[in-house]
């Protein structure tokens, strides 16, 4: 039986219309997927590789036969005009290697380059309705309300927080490394130099570290992850971050509302979280009334008070008690973004950052110099101000960011007909409506053109020049950005001064403590460390590396 006849007998229409229908949607489709994408949009003459003859794949297959960015990284290379194209399955896709161009979307042209519909709707399905899924004046309005949270005192604060719980891996990375301890599971020692090293998984450590550390910001205590990484909560959220990992299956349209077994767990620990987070919203809620109670309406000034807690999740709720916050829902939402958005980012960067470190002795023993003189003959915890005044900490962390910033791509979408500007002369390029547009981190800041001929090297001291001619810091043509780790103007990330500070706190610990050396099968590997993409860039299956406490 023919597919007319089958749809004929269901519908009850007859051969001819259904004949009709058929034709119309056949031919609507091919238009879409083929004939319009690349032949018929003006778009289609702008360099790039070829599809796949399979129309719908587009330049898919060409995009997972390496790793993540490297397929769009050799294309810049070899396309080397401000902006080429490739196809997305069979959408269009621009990519822009231009910093003029990156620079205007970012800033006078961002009201009309929105990030994608599809991502907006992914955060708010697994986050609630935040920061993050916001747009427009209700995303403006909301940012310089949360922008509170990232005052001077609050940092000041966080530096002590995080210092303790830095102190919490220490400990038991000591503890890791004494070979007479008892250890739950058999370390693996080996000698290099006549010194003696245990090799430590980094990212698993980083993971909790960085749990526990964002949990002090957003909610004025850890998830005691460094010391117990088991539990409900911290399974559930687990099993939240793994469900954003890119796929195939992820990429096709709709795929986070597809009941695979993957979204169903997601969805499951989103319910399983969020009820625990209503839970400790509620405790420390009830705590904060208690207090108006106790001080004839009045929060109390005295410190140590619930209300004088410099968390996120206080900030809030102190807010909303006075009449000028949200519902407990918003704040619900705001807290669990804040947890998302700081966590694995800052886990990735550490990861790479004491990758680095470790193929790069001088530069370690350099830091390690530095960092020391914040640790003489002291107790306690550097201040904020104290950990900023290190210039070479400061070049490491800019320059492991431009290397592997941890959200190496940002996706926008045209809302309206534009003209994107272009460098070296170029005239504009005019864009229609819908068109996708990809501003890519790990490219713009690792191109020769911009960074010099070193680009892919590992040179913090390209941060500390003040010599004029040379790229360091880099050459950017007048309203151009080609160095963006925390995104850019309106959408730039509103906890990166936050994001810093933890990264410094736990770099100084560590590199005051421990020396991290390649391990034999790294050394054996080097230049082929893989890495795979999921809310962030980060090494996979990880970063092994030697470990003993530094002289």
């Amino acid at each position: 039986m023919t597919l007319v006849a089958l749809v004929e007998k269901a519908t009850h229409q007859s051969p001819a219309s259904l004949t009709v229908t058929l034709s119309a949607i056949i031919t609507y489709v091919f238009y879409k997927s083929w004939l319009y994408p690349y032949h018929l949009d003006p778009l289609s003459k702008i360099p790039g590789p070829s599809p796949s003859r399979i129309p719908f794949l587009g330049n898919m297959l060409a995009l997972t036969k390496k790793k993540p960015m490297m397929a769009l990284y050799d294309w810049a290379m070899e396309y080397p005009g401000s902006i080429y194209r490739y196809y997305w399955f069979s959408r269009l896709t621009l990519m822009t290697s231009d910093p003029v161009t990156v620079g205007y979307v970012l800033g006078k042209g961002n009201d009309n380059w929105l990030k994608s519909k599809g991502t907006e709707e992914m955060f708010e399905q697994n986050l609630g309705h935040s920061l993050l899924s916001m747009k427009g004046g209700e995303h403006t309005a909301h940012r310089k309300y949360l922008a509170k949270g990232f005052k001077h005192t609050y940092l000041k604060s966080m530096a002590t927080a995080f210092h303790g719980v830095a102190q919490d891996l220490l400990g038991v990375w000591k503890e890791r490394l004494d070979d007479k301890a008892e250890q739950k599971e058999v370390e693996v020692r080996w000698e290099h130099d006549g010194k003696t090293y245990t090799t430590i998984d980094l990212e698993p450590s980083f993971y909790c570290l960085t749990l526990d550390s964002i949990g002090q910001f957003a909610l004025g205590r850890g998830f005691d992850a460094i010391k117990s990484p088991i539990g409900p909560d911290f399974d559930n959220y687990k099993i939240i971050v793994d469900s954003f990992q890119v796929t195939l299956l992820t990429m096709l349209p709709l795929s986070n509302w597809i009941p695979t077994k993957t979204n169903r767990r997601a969805w499951s620990a989103v319910r399983a979280f969020n009820s625990s987070m209503e839970g400790i919203v509620q405790e420390r809620k009830q705590r904060l009334i208690e207090e108006i109670k106790a001080h004839d309406g009045e929060f109390s000034q005295a410190e140590g008070a619930t209300s004088q807690k410099k968390d996120i999740l206080t900030m809030l709720l102190v807010d909303q008690l006075i009449g000028e916050g949200g519902t407990d829902l918003q704040i619900r939402h705001d807290v669990f973004t804040a947890i998302f958005a700081g966590h694995e980012t800052t886990s990735a960067a550490l990861s790479w950052t004491f990758y680095q470190l470790a193929c790069h002795p001088e530069v370690q023993t350099r830091l390690r110099e530095e960092t020391r003189q914040l640790y003489k003959d002291r107790e306690g915890a550097p201040t904020y101000d104290e950990l900023n005044s290190l210039p070479y900490l400061n070049a490491v962390i800019r320059e492991s960011l431009r290397l592997w910033s941890p959200i190496p791509l940002n996706l926008r979408v045209s809302v309206e007909d534009d003209y994107l500007p272009r460098n070296n002369g170029l005239s504009p390029l005019y864009v229609p409506a819908g068109t996708n547009l990809q501003l890519p981190m790990f490219i713009l800041q690792r191109d020769p053109k911009i960074w010099g001929p070193d680009s892919l090297s590992f040179n913090p001291s390209r941060w500390l020049t003040t010599d004029k001619a040379t790229p360091c810091p880099p050459y950017s043509p007048p309203n151009g950005l080609c160095y963006f780790p925390f995104y850019h103007g309106k959408r730039s990330c509103v906890g990166n001064k936050i994001a810093t500070l933890e990264m410094k706190t736990h770099i100084a610990n560590l590199i005051n403590t421990f020396e991290f050396v390649e391990t034999p099968e790294l050394k054996a590997n080097r230049g082929e460390i893989d890495w795979r993409w999921s809310i962030s860039l980060k090494p996979c299956p990880g970063v092994k590396l030697g470990v003993r406490l530094a002289d």
